[in-house]
């Protein structure tokens, strides 16, 4: 399926469990990278309604009646709250994308993280490129008031950072990083086909576009899962291997 390019990297097979699992295991690939320093995407979906909050988010008393009921998780990364549907109602492809620091010091000049958050999003922009979606590019200026905007908002999908992707406005891939000495771990959630009413409900002011919303005849997640993945190896000149599990500490 992929062809050999250069530096090693592992991908794990889509899976769907609890939220929790899900953030158990992220956790697991980024401390893996300590003694197996290579690149490693995973895609995942998610058993329930489930609503992530970011690693320092702190959710307001007056919403508490809205996640009731709802299991509620914490990511590692940061970023604000992310409303996930149920992988049944294929509305989500979920990634997470662990990159080593040694790898990004050998291919970066600037380690900034606004330079870092471009490279780590290659893969999406051009994977949705060829599927015949240009994400908007607004300017330097636009992005800086989102920004300092984005602190003040509760969904992730209210406001845009340099993390994320839109398109004519609406916000189609959120992301958010956690870094370590060893490795940086970026989680992001790919829309498909959200459930607008829904996310209005939990997530009151989020502005929020999927893939098939777009492109009706993009394929399914098994098929976007292998056209990220290529994309992927291209963006990151990565050999991927398949491998069942993140390795254990």
């Amino acid at each position: 399926m992929l062809t050999s390019m250069g530096s090693q990297g592992y991908w794990l097979p889509y899976r769907v469990a609890s939220g929790a699992w899900q953030m158990q295991q992220d956790r697991q690939l980024l401390d893996g990278m300590r003694r197996d320093p290579r690149l490693v995407l995973r895609f995942y979906g998610w058993d329930q309604l489930t609503l992530s909050l970011g690693r320092h988010q702190v959710w307001p008393d007056s919403l508490m009646g809205v996640s009731s009921g709802i299991p509620t998780v914490r990511r590692p990364t940061g970023g604000r709250a992310v409303l996930h549907q149920a992988a049944a109602d294929q509305a989500e492809l979920t990634y997470s994308l662990g990159i080593p620091l040694l790898y990004l010091r050998e291919t970066l000049p600037n380690l900034k993280r606004a330079c870092v958050y471009d490279y780590c999003c290659r893969f999406l922009v051009q994977g949705l490129a060829e599927l015949g979606i240009a994400v908007d590019a607004p300017s330097p200026d636009e992005c800086g008031i989102q920004e300092r905007l984005y602190p003040n908002k509760i969904s992730c999908f209210a406001a845009r950072t340099r993390a994320d992707l839109s398109w004519r406005g609406q916000k189609l891939i959120g992301s958010a990083q956690l870094w370590q000495p060893w490795g940086i771990l970026q989680q992001g959630s790919i829309l498909l086909r959200p459930n607008r009413a829904l996310w209005e409900r939990h997530l009151s002011g989020s502005t929020v576009v999927g893939i098939h919303d777009i492109c009706p005849q993009s394929p399914g997640i098994p098929g976007l899962i292998e056209h990220f993945l290529r994309v992927a190896g291209q963006c990151f000149s990565v050999d991927w291997q398949r491998q069942e599990n993140c390795p254990k500490n």
